[in-house]
């Protein structure tokens, strides 16, 4: 089961490299709700371990398997933890590959400590999470909402709209970043949760995947905007 609040949230770490790990640990520590109970240095050491975790932290560059396959076989291995990607892997195409295979949250291993610790707090809870900077890249690609066709009946403002939430954006941010009032982001809000009948942001992001909004360049086309910008915002609301 998914931790509780005010709960000890109890860690799996798995990465190849030891002083990683320890050096992570050690800032876990210091947190009164992290406590890491088991370390691997790769999926099948991980498999191989027989604790319950709330979460589990994983590189996704580990031995053979693919970045999909360390997903999903944490999943079959630790079935009701979360998943939090730690990666250097920084391009959007893998971020959407990891989500689509099951990840909870990203967070990169250049990010701040606290964007980790709110990624990993965020999903023990059962909220999905992107470090602040892999939505503003998301957020910041060119829009081509407008040319899709109508998603389960919402308009395309609608669907725009319904991609920005999916990303993490406050209310007051999109407003901003669509040149709308706040009262008329509310009101799409509310008929984005009504017409599909979703009203968890985790349940927003999964649609939005199956959906193919956030979907990146078809396969084999370049992509020079696929860097994720390297500025820090603040944490999604």
């Amino acid at each position: 089961m998914r931790q509780q609040p005010d709960q000890v949230i109890r860690l799996a770490l798995v990465d190849g490299q030891s002083i990683f790990r320890e050096g992570l640990r050690a800032l876990m520590d210091q947190e009164g709700d992290l406590e890491v109970v088991a370390q691997a240095t790769d999926v099948n050491a991980a498999e191989k371990l027989q604790v319950q975790v709330d979460v589990v932290v994983t590189d996704l560059a580990l031995g053979d398997a693919t970045r999909e396959e360390v997903i999903r076989r944490l999943h079959v291995c630790f079935k009701d933890a979360a998943i939090v990607a730690l990666t250097v892997l920084d391009d959007l195409a893998t971020v959407q590959q990891v989500l689509a295979a099951g990840a909870d949250g990203y967070v990169l291993k250049s990010a701040n400590k606290n964007d980790l610790f709110a990624g990993i707090r965020t999903v023990a809870r059962g909220g999905l999470y992107l470090q602040p900077s892999i939505g503003v890249a998301f957020a910041s690609r060119p829009n081509e909402d407008a040319a899709r066709p109508a998603v389960n009946g919402l308009t395309p403002k609608e669907t725009d709209v319904l991609r920005l939430l999916a990303l993490g954006h406050t209310n007051a941010e999109i407003a901003q970043l669509v040149g709308a009032s706040l009262r008329t982001i509310e009101t799409h809000r509310a008929h984005i949760h009504q017409k599909l009948d979703r009203h968890t942001r985790a349940e927003l992001v999964r649609f939005a995947l199956d959906a193919g909004l956030l979907r990146l360049d078809e396969e084999g086309a370049p992509a020079p905007d696929r860097r994720i910008v390297n500025r820090q915002t603040s944490a999604p609301g």
